[in-house]
C-alpha cells in the first residue's frame, strides 16, 4: 500500500505543499513493517499532465520517496491528485467513468478525451469488477453510502457530490490497492 497524501487536489498545490511543508510527505510508519524511523530518499519524477503541452505542461513532477530505517524498503507518497500505476490524473478517470455510467459509449468518451478507447474500457471493467470491495471499503467508512448496492447508483451519488480521488484514499486508508 502505497501512502497518499489528501487534499492535495492539484499540480501546482503539490508543488507548493513540497517546497513550503516536505514533512508532510513524510509518513508516520512504513507500509511494509511498520517501525517509526523513515528516512528521506530523493525523489522520482512523474508525468501525470496528459492535457498540456510544451511550455503549458507542468509535467516532471518530483514524487519524494522515503527509505525505512529497519527494513530498508524505499516507498514514495503521492498527493491524491496523482493516481498510482495510471498515467492519467483521478480527474480525468472520473470524467470517463462518470459518462460512461451515465450512458455514454467508449467512442463518444474517446472523442472528448485524450485517452485511447482501450485505456477506458479498462477503467469501466475495473471499476466493474473492483465493485464489491469498493463498496465495502467505502461503506465501512461513509455508512451513507450503504443505500446504494449497484455500481451505477453507487457511483453516481458520490460522484455527484465527491471526487473520485476522495473514494481512493478512503480505499487506499483502508488497505485496498488502488487504482
Amino acid at each position: 500500500m502505497r501512502p497518499i497524501l489528501s487534499e492535495i487536489l492539484t499540480f501546482g498545490q503539490h508543488l507548493n505543499t513540497l517546497k513550503e511543508s516536505p514533512d508532510l510527505y513524510r509518513p508516520k510508519f512504513c507500509p511494509y513493517c511498520h517501525a517509526v524511523v523513515i528516512w528521506c530518499h530523493g525523489f522520482y519524477y512523474r508525468k501525470p499532465d496528459r492535457i498540456n503541452h510544451g511550455n503549458d505542461s507542468v509535467n516532471d513532477i518530483p514524487i519524494p520517496r522515503h527509505q525505512c530505517a529497519d527494513c530498508r524498503h524505499t516507498f514514495s507518497t503521492l498527493p491524491e491528485c496523482i493516481a498510482p500505476r495510471r498515467w492519467y490524473p483521478w480527474a480525468i478517470q472520473q470524467w470517463c467513468l462518470w459518462l460512461s455510467l451515465n450512458g455514454w459509449s467508449v467512442r463518444q468518451i474517446h472523442q472528448c478525451f485524450p485517452t485511447s478507447r482501450s485505456t477506458i474500457k479498462r477503467w469501466i471493467n475495473w471499476l466493474l469488477e473492483c465493485f464489491a470491495r469498493h463498496y465495502h471499503g467505502i461503506c465501512n467508512q461513509v455508512p451513507a453510502m450503504g443505500y446504494f448496492s449497484d455500481c451505477a447508483p453507487f457511483w453516481n451519488h458520490w460522484l455527484k457530490s465527491k471526487l473520485f480521488s476522495h473514494a481512493m484514499v478512503l480505499l487506499n486508508k483502508c488497505g485496498l490497492i488502488v487504482p
